[in-house]
């Protein structure tokens, strides 16, 4: 079935709204003008009638027919709209009339047929209308009087011609409606259906709020510009989701092959280093032995430290400890942890604490991703004019952040997208795993936190990174709450 537009509906709706309106109405007023116009003709006549009928009775009754015929005469002279006059006596027989070319019989058989006293009738010299009216008395006879009824019946039709004219400017107006309608309602909303129509595929050809129309064809213009924009931000998060879900299930692979491939490793290099330690304690070394053996415990110790963190990121998320901690508890604790590990190390480590605001963490693991991330900043600030890094803290009201940021060359623009890669390093060969980055985020991630990469740089200049973890909505510790303890996971 064909759907009208909007505004072939308006159309069709108003030209029979119009036409159910105007054509009762133009009618029963035509009708009612036309009746008002053939009384006052009709009265007229009548009173034409009379004031003859005071003139002829005397010569009728004495028998003078040219007296009768001057009367007629004199009256059909006086007014131009009369047709006729004549009288007929009682036996039927014309006594005087006003036809120049001779009495029509046929027009006296036809009016006696009727026997009316208004008779309507049409001629060849037009539409008439006869009043017939007794002279004193019946016996005596009758006198008619024509008059012509052509005003009339224009009057009707210059009425049924205004009410055609005002039914087509009727119908001009409301086309003109119509076409109005249709460009500030129906061509707006096809455009916005077009440019909807093509979502999420495609984005809006330009600015959806430009559409112009109505109030409610903007209002609407504006929702499906905000719908559009919804609509794109939904995408691009589903895409993302959908490469973290296929980055996901990489790693749940490599966790699985490396984990395997740590353990299988592990066991001959723990042994194979106690063995090279035992060597490198025996007197009586040579100087070749006493030259290689301290490098060889220096290299399997360092393949022994990549399969430790292999098994960490193999095992991260895995028999996790959540629960609620103090952030400035933690980042004390995390202090010491640290301090430990750059201990001789020419950086200068500043920290700073939030007020008492709560958090949910893996103490293990918040422990694992700050050392980290703090290692690497102290890798990256080494060797520089002012080496120095920045630990600090803070809380908003869903998320508890630790900042940290050093004075390093910072991180290239081509290279921030692949930093949390596994395997991924910037540090020279033989120098890093590439997996504590990927380790770090996994383990936040774990507890519904985050590690990221700050787009702007840090306050040295150099790397800033955010650890992000779900903050407790109560700003008050719980009765017996433990506070986040970090124990050296070396």
């Amino acid at each position: 079935m064909r759907k009208w537009s909007l505004d072939q509906l308006l159309m069709r709706i108003g030209a029979a709204a119009l036409l159910a309106m105007l054509l009762p109405v133009g009618l029963y007023i035509t009708y009612c003008v036309s009746t008002w116009q053939e009384e006052a003709l009709v009265d007229r006549g009548t009173i034409l009638a009379n004031s003859l009928l005071r003139e002829i009775v005397d010569p009728m009754l004495i028998g003078d027919r040219l007296a009768v015929h001057d009367v007629f005469v004199k009256a059909a002279n006086a007014d131009k709209k009369l047709r006729y006059l004549y009288a007929e006596d009682a036996r039927g027989d014309i006594v005087a009339h006003t036809f120049s070319g001779g009495f029509p019989v046929a027009l006296r058989d036809f009016l006696r047929e009727g026997n009316r006293q208004v008779v309507r009738f049409r001629t060849n010299a037009g539409a008439m209308v006869d009043i017939s009216t007794a002279i004193l008395t019946p016996e005596l006879g009758t006198l008619h009087v024509g008059l012509s009824r052509t005003q009339v019946i224009s009057a009707r039709r210059r009425m049924m011609c205004l009410l055609g004219l005002t039914f087509a400017g009727g119908l001009t107006v409301l086309l003109a409606g119509a076409r109005l309608v249709a460009a500030k309602v129906s061509s707006p909303l096809q455009r916005l259906e077009q440019q909807v129509s093509r979502l999420p595929e495609s984005p809006p050809t330009g600015d959806i709020r430009a559409v112009s129309g109505t109030r409610e064809v903007e209002s609407l213009a504006r929702g499906f510009s905000e719908m559009a924009d919804r609509l794109e931000t939904l995408e691009r998060e589903r895409a993302a989701t959908q490469e973290r879900m296929i980055h996901a299930e990489h790693l749940a692979v490599l966790g699985q092959v490396s984990a395997g491939l740590a353990h299988e490793i592990r066991n001959p290099l723990n042994g194979l280093l106690q063995c090279l330690r035992y060597l490198g304690e025996t007197a009586n070394q040579s100087d070749e032995a006493a030259k290689y053996y301290p490098m060889m415990e220096e290299e399997v110790g360092r393949i022994a430290r990549a399969m430790k963190q292999m098994l960490t990121f193999a095992h991260s998320g895995q028999n996790m400890s959540i629960e609620p901690c103090g952030i400035a508890d933690t980042m004390a604790s995390l202090k010491l942890l640290v301090q430990s590990h750059v201990e001789g190390r020419k950086v200068r480590l500043t920290w700073r604490n939030p007020g008492n605001c709560m958090g949910l963490c893996d103490p293990q693991g918040l422990s694992q991703a700050v050392l980290n991330l703090v290692l690497n900043a102290v890798d990256a600030a080494e060797g520089g004019a002012d080496p120095q890094v920045l630990v600090e803290a803070d809380c908003d009201s869903q998320w508890a952040y630790i900042y940290i940021e050093d004075s390093g060359p910072g991180v290239p623009d081509d290279l921030r997208a692949r930093v949390f890669e596994p395997f991924f390093t910037t540090k020279p060969t033989c120098e890093g795993t590439g997996l504590g980055l990927s380790v770090s985020r996994q383990l936040m991630r774990s507890i519904g936190g985050d590690v990221e990469l700050s787009a702007e740089e840090g306050v040295f200049g150099g790397a800033r990174f955010m650890i992000r973890i779900p903050k407790v909505p109560s700003q008050e510790r719980p009765h017996g709450q433990k506070t986040c303890q970090n124990p050296d996971r070396r």
